[in-house]
């Protein structure tokens, strides 16, 4: 008899657990419209090329990085599985309008001006840095300092390129040339550019940057220690007339910062400092 009772404790307890995550699983499962849900995959729009966010090993096919393991985790408690679609950085935006892919993702923020096209989840404070040669390190603090000199920067990179204009405006009104700026297609292609001295500096995400620089001990530097040409908050796009996958994924993720599974995952990455302290809808960085 006390056999049988242990018994039938256990498989009440393990049939509690079952219904508990089912729970779990069920609160932003819910919210999946059907069209998605019949797919059985949330499709991913990323150019992949985002260390430590998002971005494959030489050699490699899958996508990894912190925002991966975050999508990765959301789709399998909404019960769904994952699918990357490679797109430029520039055509993110044009993808979802274009129903290519379910979510934009790698890198891309929300801004009021995006928000006219797409709504956004937020999961990441970050914002635009500048790595320079570490050879020119003393040269520049600030994005003043490059008067008459030549940046890049990611096609699409609206955000950092306003920042750019700004200062070079404020360059040419003091008597000093412009800021030259290169729009390029791609992480590499920038550093390239960097490396051959066809440009002084890389502006980019500060984690990309720091990451990218930690591969290449010596060789680079990041303006100012840590200089932030302006702060941002990192997203994940959607069509505006996908507010069911949009609500799900936020949802999700609440969920995760509650359970600190969140956290983990960006503590994995080294990017535990970009926790958001709320998941937000459309809140970026000129509205906090």
């Amino acid at each position: 008899m006390k056999h049988g009772i242990i018994r039938t404790f256990v498989l009440a307890a393990a049939m509690t657990a079952v219904v508990a995550g089912a729970a779990q699983a069920g609160a932003g499962a819910k919210l999946v419209p059907e069209a998605v849900r019949q797919a059985g995959k949330i499709t991913v729009g990323s150019q992949q090329t985002f260390p430590p966010i998002e971005f494959r090993e030489p050699g490699a096919s899958e996508v990894t990085g912190a925002s991966s393991d975050l999508l990765h985790e959301i789709a399998k408690r909404l019960e769904l599985k994952l699918e990357y679609v490679q797109a430029e950085y520039a055509a993110l935006i044009p993808g979802i309008e274009a129903k290519r892919f379910d979510v934009a993702s790698g890198g891309i923020s929300d801004t009021e001006e995006r928000e006219q096209k797409l709504d956004f989840v937020n999961y990441m404070l970050s914002g635009g840095s500048a790595m320079v040669r570490t050879e020119d390190a003393d040269k520049y603090k600030t994005i003043a300092d490059f008067c008459g000199k030549s940046v890049a920067t990611l096609l699409g990179s609206r955000v950092i390129m306003a920042k750019v204009e700004e200062a070079s405006a404020a360059c040419t009104a003091k008597g000093e040339a412009e800021i030259r700026a290169e729009q390029l297609p791609s992480a590499p292609d920038a550093r390239m550019q960097l490396d051959l001295k066809r440009v002084d500096a890389y502006l980019g995400d500060f984690p990309a940057l720091v990451y990218m620089s930690g591969q290449f001990p010596g060789k680079y530097s990041i303006v100012g220690g840590n200089y932030m040409l302006t702060p941002y908050i990192t997203s994940w796009g959607f069509s505006k007339d996908n507010t069911g996958l949009r609500d799900a994924v936020k949802l999700t993720l609440q969920e995760m910062l509650a359970d600190g599974g969140y956290k983990s995952i960006m503590d994995k990455w080294g990017v535990g400092g970009a926790l958001l302290p709320e998941i937000t809808v459309n809140l970026p960085a000129s509205k906090r």
